[in-house]
């Protein structure tokens, strides 16, 4: 029985993100016919393709590398149990129940300094930059669900989530409300820990890898589960502002990104580009975060460039530095408590 409740879990996992994806869709199509400004809807189908662009990449990569990543596990696995007995599906669900998968990915991801370095990059933005632009824009912009967003990138990919997240604030047509200035001692105490749980990531063992993982992840949905309750909870001595919220973020990012950046250069026996590359190729779970990292990049530089933004140039220098790094200085130039790289001021 807990082999079919093991092959049960893992069968839900693809059908939270069907149901995640429909709910989404059907809410985007729905606000495209509303929306009449030609500006927002040429910019919406821009990141629409960017979105199904990513999507087949990462899931071509994603499926492509998970068979071969399942194939891999399942053949360790019964290397070291000595057991190839039973049908396949009895195999899949004695391997699920005596695997931890999603450990086995992540903890393939984070170790060694070549995969970390890439990684920490998606990680840094994830839980920082990404998840304070989710909590003022979608409010800002009475995005419905945007908690869903983050969800569905932990889920499939950041660069997916993201892309379709900058859909919906384009194809908006709610009046913006009255944003608010200050962040919360909950959103920002936890990004902040997230931002921990980050850096400490490389310096974790087998026995406390997990835990760590899991505080990284779920705190990154707190401030967004939790988001319609938190404007009561301000309490203006332990407050910040949203734009030195995003200072802070970039403080701590692009220290994370520095010290890492330091570990790879004195471990290295070889040119950069070619252990980037290979480690990009070394591992399936290590291609899907990798690629993920390319699109999500490319897809910011995107939304920079095509917004109304001061200093959406700055924007350029991500492939050279790191979208965890760039995404908060950007923000902390531009923040102004009105909302942030909204794009067209004719949308308004």
């Amino acid at each position: 029985m807990n082999r079919y409740v093991a092959l049960a879990v893992f069968a839900s996992y693809f059908s939270i993100i069907a149901v995640i994806l429909g709910i989404l869709l059907k809410i985007l199509l729905r606000q495209h016919d509303l929306q009449k400004n030609i500006l927002n809807r040429k910019r919406a189908t821009l990141f629409f393709l960017l979105a199904i662009g990513s999507f087949i990449h990462t899931w071509y990569c994603c499926i492509d590398f998970m068979m071969r990543y399942v194939q891999w596990s399942l053949n360790d696995y019964e290397t070291k149990v000595g057991t190839f007995d039973g049908t396949y599906v009895d195999r899949l669900g004695n391997w699920l129940i005596n695997t931890a998968l999603f450990e086995q990915a992540w903890y393939t991801v984070c170790s060694g300094p070549v995969k970390w370095w890439i990684s920490q990059q998606l990680c840094s933005y994830t839980v920082g930059a990404w998840t304070i632009f989710i909590f003022v824009e979608g409010k800002h912009r009475q995005i419905k669900y945007a908690w869903m967003y983050m969800l569905l990138g932990q889920l499939v990919a950041i660069s997916v989530a993201s892309n379709l997240f900058y859909v919906a604030l384009c194809l908006s047509t709610s009046p913006p409300t009255r944003q608010a200035r200050s962040a919360s001692p909950v959103l920002w105490l936890s990004i902040f820990l997230s931002l921990v749980s980050v850096s400490y990531s490389p310096f974790t063992d087998k026995r406390i890898f997990l835990p760590n993982l899991l505080v990284m992840h779920t705190l990154a949905a707190v401030p967004l589960l939790f988001r319609p309750y938190l404007d009561t909870l301000l309490v203006p001595r332990f407050s910040l502002s949203f734009s030195s919220l995003y200072l802070l973020v970039f403080v701590v990012t692009a220290f994370i990104h520095i010290w890492n950046s330091i570990v790879l250069y004195y471990s290295l026996d070889e040119p950069f580009v070619g252990a980037l590359w290979g480690a990009l190729f070394s591992h399936p779970a290590q291609s899907s975060i990798g690629w993920d990292v390319i699109w999500t990049s490319a897809s910011f530089v995107m939304w920079a460039i095509t917004s109304q933004a001061r200093h959406r140039f700055v924007s350029l220098v991500t492939p050279l530095i790191s979208v965890g790094v760039v995404a908060p200085a950007l923000a902390s130039l531009e923040y102004d408590g009105q909302g942030f790289l909204q794009g067209s001021p004719k949308a308004e």
